[in-house]
């Protein structure tokens, strides 16, 4: 306002102080006899357009500004939440992949564990059928060791009674024999 005062003030001592000096024929501008016509005009349009642009363009432009500050500032605020918010995911997301990584640890050492206590139990139980084998394999090694000496005894005793009957050209029963073998055999174990 001081400003357009000071420019009212400008314009109006140049008109008085140089009425004729401005003034030409052709140009109704510069006609001097025109002037406070074209200052009147003149003030009433700068007076328009100040009100304009002081009652309607710069509340407009004002309010644009503080929608804009608000925008940004609630921007920046939604851009700090969510930025909380995808720290707070990529934390849960760490803390989900360290705990299956350790189940994943916790189930290979129990499935290991597991693995060595059924082939630790496989093997005993194979060591057991083999302990069972190799009795059963000494019990009928036992039974065929007794077998063939009863044969051997047997067939010993034949050949006995065959060669007695025909070296002394007599036959023993096979109980004589039997009893000459067990003094025998008494003989060579004292």
């Amino acid at each position: 306002m001081l400003l357009f005062k000071r420019i009212v003030l400008l314009l109006s001592i140049t008109i008085l102080v140089s009425k004729d000096v401005l003034s030409v024929e052709g140009m109704p501008q510069f006609n001097a006899s025109t002037f406070p016509s074209q200052l009147f005009w003149l003030v009433v349009t700068f007076v328009l357009l100040y009100l304009f642009m002081n009652f309607l363009v710069l509340p407009r432009i004002r309010d644009n500004i503080r929608l804009r500050k608000n925008k940004i500032s609630n921007d920046l605020e939604r851009a700090e939440l969510i930025k909380h918010q995808i720290d707070k995911i990529m934390q849960d997301y760490d803390e989900k992949i360290s705990n299956s990584k350790n189940r994943a640890n916790e189930t290979i050492r129990s499935s290991i564990e597991k693995a060595d206590q059924d082939f630790s139990a496989q093997l005993n139980n194979v060591k057991k059928r083999i302990i069972q084998k190799v009795n059963e394999a000494e019990k009928e090694i036992l039974e065929y060791k007794k077998k063939i000496s009863s044969e051997i005894n047997n067939i010993s005793l034949e050949v006995t009674t065959l060669l007695v009957k025909r070296i002394l050209g007599q036959s023993l029963s096979k109980n004589d024999i039997e009893y000459i073998n067990k003094q025998s055999s008494i003989l060579k174990d004292s």
